[in-house]
């Protein structure tokens, strides 16, 4: 039981934290505001009501947690966040202003109308190839991708790489253009957004909740409201209640869709019956583990038994694992969970977590990480900076930089080894601005010269 008030305690001191601290910045948000608030979310609102189950989930039973170790993964979290915010102080005012999401917003609606309904309708006509020619519908589970994974094509789990990422990018441009819009063409956005829904929700509950979140706070920085007043917290209680009743449906349908292969409608249950059912999103609620208790598993076991770190291997393997195998055909590489189960004598489902950059860092090299961490994260928010200040003037391009950038920073459960990737699509699109902006000045060079009349 000890172990689960120190979580209360931790967690609802975190809670504290999201509201004093988005009360201190608002509406002035920036990126690095952004990234804050989603990682404070992770770690204050998800062990909380991980803390009101006295049992056992899927990998710990926290009744008889250490009360030290637990406050180590806070504290770990807590200073890294100061020492960064602290750092970002120092930033320049030009990189700070390109930060702001309010700024932001204005450029991600400017970009290329044509390539957003192209990415939007793309996605849609590949979801409807992906599920009648292969039957998947969401992420492939590893049972099925051992069965099926050598009959797909390497340009079909390609994209499936990118696809979230695409799918984010579409949100970002279609939430900013029906902020901007004006007159009835805030109708035609509005649809296309709606539209948009059932693609988001094919990614799990918490991608669409941080959608969800994402979109609230753009909307409630370009409309300069008072995030605080009890209009907009009713609100708040009437989406969280409206997440719910769909946490509900999902866990419903859930092993339907994540299964490979058609879905057997008749099988379907009621989605009205299915909504107002609460015992299997409860169920899941005390059974999943959060990415907060994949740092309690590395911290525990440094704890324990000092001197547990990989030194490096998750790194290289993360590396390995970036490399497109259009490079690297033969490419082998080593998944996280085995690495991990072999450091901690686990089987890989034993520790099926969440593998966050806090935690990740941890288990690499231990208490180094209150360095190496911070530096990682300004060196991202840095070259963000960087490249929103290059492509100023391209605002689609700005759109690719900044959201695969964002999309990494927010994505707290998967940003541990995914910087690589992150890293690798920077320079794909590097790439496509650099061909671009050849391709116009080649343009420019053979364009006809008129003579100036005198």
């Amino acid at each position: 039981m000890i172990g689960n008030i120190s979580l209360l305690i931790c967690s609802f001191i975190f809670i504290c934290v999201i509201f004093y601290y988005i009360y201190k910045v608002w509406p002035d948000i920036d990126v690095i505001d952004m990234y804050i608030v989603f990682v404070l979310f992770h770690f204050g609102f998800y062990p909380f009501v991980r803390g009101l189950y006295f049992g056992r989930d899927v990998v710990f039973d926290f009744r008889d947690g250490s009360p030290l170790v637990i406050g180590l993964v806070f504290i770990q979290v807590l200073l890294i966040l100061t020492v960064v915010k602290i750092i970002y102080r120092y930033f320049p005012d030009t990189f700070v202003e390109g930060l702001k999401i309010k700024n932001l917003i204005q450029k991600w609606s400017s970009i290329n109308q044509y390539i957003l309904f192209f990415v939007y309708g793309s996605l849609i006509i590949f979801q409807i190839i992906s599920y009648y020619k292969y039957g998947v519908k969401t992420y492939i589970m590893p049972d099925d991708f051992a069965r099926i994974g050598k009959e797909l094509p390497y340009w079909f789990t390609g994209i499936r790489t990118i696809y979230p990422l695409l799918t984010f990018l579409v949100c970002l441009g279609l939430i900013s253009s029906l902020l901007k819009s004006q007159e009835y063409h805030k109708y035609v956005w509005l649809i296309l957004t709606v539209g948009f829904l059932p693609i988001i929700t094919l990614y799990g509950r918490r991608y669409l909740l941080a959608m969800i979140i994402l979109w609230a706070i753009l909307w409630l920085i370009e409309k300069n409201k008072d995030i605080f007043s009890m209009k907009f917290c009713l609100v708040g209680l009437l989406l969280g209640l409206a997440f719910f009743l769909f946490s509900n449906i999902y866990q419903a349908y859930r092993y339907d869709f994540q299964a490979v292969g058609k879905v057997d409608l008749a099988k379907l249950k009621n989605p009205f019956t299915a909504a107002i059912n609460f015992d299997a999103t409860l169920e899941n609620f005390k059974a999943r583990p959060g990415t907060w208790e994949f740092n309690y598993l590395v911290f525990s076991h440094q704890y324990s038994k000092p001197g547990m770190f990989t030194d490096g291997k998750i790194l290289l393997e993360a590396i390995k694992s970036s490399i497109p195998r259009i490079f690297w055909p033969d490419k082998q590489f080593l998944m996280i969970d085995d690495i991990l189960a072999n450091l901690y004598h686990l089987k890989p489902k034993e520790i099926d977590i969440g593998k966050n950059m806090f935690g990740m860092v941890q288990v690499e090299i231990g208490f180094y990480s209150l360095i190496i961490a911070p530096l990682i994260i300004i060196i991202i928010i840095l070259i963000m900076a960087v490249l929103i200040k290059m492509t100023i003037h391209y605002p689609t391009i700005l759109w690719l930089f900044s959201g695969n950038i964002l999309y990494y920073l927010i994505s707290i459960e998967a940003n541990g080894n995914e910087i690589f990737f992150m890293l690798r699509n920077i320079i794909i699109i590097l790439v496509i601005f650099g061909a671009y902006v050849a391709a116009h000045k080649i343009l420019e060079l053979r364009a006809p010269k008129v003579r100036k009349s005198f």
